[in-house]
């Protein structure tokens, strides 16, 4: 008996290990698919770059490595040539070859033993996408990877800024996974075909909460960690919480679970502010915008000014989706005068401002409580209609 519990025990813990694995190789094709630059920390030896090879073949994406630790700061910014009456920055050739090649993976080994200077090189490629004066194309995907400080032979810290560009994850295989490889093959690991088309609206969704949790959490906006080995990972600024709704609205496209979510939000602005955005999330308890239109503007307004913006950004993106006459008018004359009524006009100014030329074009006419409350934004507009 004692035996076959020590055995489910242990068949439990191994389906956790490998729905862990099956989680990060998900987040890492997520991220892939919404073009975020990646960094795989892991120990050596553990497959870093062949998962990254795989991933091209199976794609038939060009591959191009670069080991970062041997290079100099001319392979990424360019060797400065005279051009008359100005200087040049001639691209290297690997970038030459990612161009010729419409994109691929650009997979920067050793990241984390690459000498100060050259991370300072890395930063507008890895962010911008351009090498010397070369803009490489857009279907360019940057990779790197790093062992752990512990495990690591030799180098430097990673710097705040370059690690603030990366979405971070962890690579761990389990045993199970090498074990299995090894008697049965290792499978694929494939990249989502989610367009961006599918994933932009749910981008805009996430941009939204993702500012209203702002709001709630502005000591969370930017927070630079005290510890220099800190900073070399995953940390928030305004930049990775970008990236963080971008990941969160690809994950949300490909229908991942919640765990893939947690991993790239984590990844993207570090564990501790990752758990305060989610457990803020699943706190929200939002008015539905789309029932409050078709009643006429009857809305119950939330308390919090954190869930009062994601209420506006909620509404200003069903007038935007549909700008019918009725229906601004109802937005403005209804929702937006609510909101201002209970003492938020500043917000609800924000929203009519950004939904304002559909409101004009729709003909909606304005009665005078909105006439009232939103009078400085209504005279720069121009030519709006308004009841008697």
């Amino acid at each position: 008996m004692i035996a076959g519990m020590l055995g489910r025990a242990r068949a439990y813990r191994w389906g956790l290990w490998l729905a862990k694995y099956e989680d990060t190789c998900a987040a890492l094709a997520i991220a892939l698919s919404a073009g975020a630059p990646v960094l795989l920390w892991g120990g050596p030896g553990v497959g870093k770059t062949s998962v990254i090879e795989q991933i091209a073949e199976c794609h038939g994406w060009h591959l191009e490595t670069v080991i970062a630790s041997i290079c100099d700061p001319t392979d990424f910014k360019g060797m400065p040539r005279d051009a008359g009456d100005r200087t040049e920055f001639s691209p290297p050739d690997w970038a030459v070859r990612v161009a010729e090649a419409g994109g691929g993976i650009v997979f920067l080994d050793e990241i984390s033993t690459a000498p100060p200077s050259v991370q300072a090189a890395l930063l507008r490629p890895v962010l911008t996408g351009v090498v010397g004066d070369l803009l490489l194309p857009e279907a360019t995907r940057f990779v790197a990877a790093a062992n752990p400080p512990d495990e690591a032979a030799d180098g430097w810290e990673l710097s705040a800024p370059l690690a603030n560009r990366f979405v971070h994850i962890a690579w761990e295989v389990p045993a199970r996974v090498v074990s299995d490889g090894f008697i049965y093959g290792f499978g694929q690991i494939s990249v989502p075909t989610v367009s961006e088309a599918q994933a932009l609206p749910v981008v805009a969704v996430m941009l939204r909460s993702v500012g209203a949790f702002i709001t709630a959490r502005p000591d969370l906006m930017h927070r630079l960690p005290a510890s220099s080995s800190e900073r070399g990972l995953a940390w928030p600024s305004p930049r990775s919480w970008e990236m963080a709704a971008r990941l969160l609205g690809f994950a949300g496209a490909s229908g991942a679970r919640a765990g893939i979510r947690q991993q790239l939000l984590a990844g993207a602005v570090g564990p501790s502010a990752a758990r305060e955005y989610l457990a803020w999330e699943r706190a929200l308890d939002l008015p539905d915008i789309e029932k409050a239109l078709a009643a006429g503007g009857t809305i119950v307004l939330p308390a919090t000014p954190d869930r009062l913006v994601a209420v506006c950004g909620a509404l200003v993106a069903a007038i935007l989706g549909d700008p019918g006459k009725d229906r601004c008018d109802v937005a403005v004359n209804g929702i937006l005068v609510g909101i201002a009524d209970a003492g938020h006009v500043d917000l609800a100014t924000v929203a009519l401002r950004r939904m304002s030329a559909l409101v004009l074009e729709s003909g909606a006419v304005l009665g005078p409580a909105a006439v009232r409350h939103f009078a400085g934004l209504l005279a720069k507009m121009g030519n709006i209609k308004a009841s008697a």
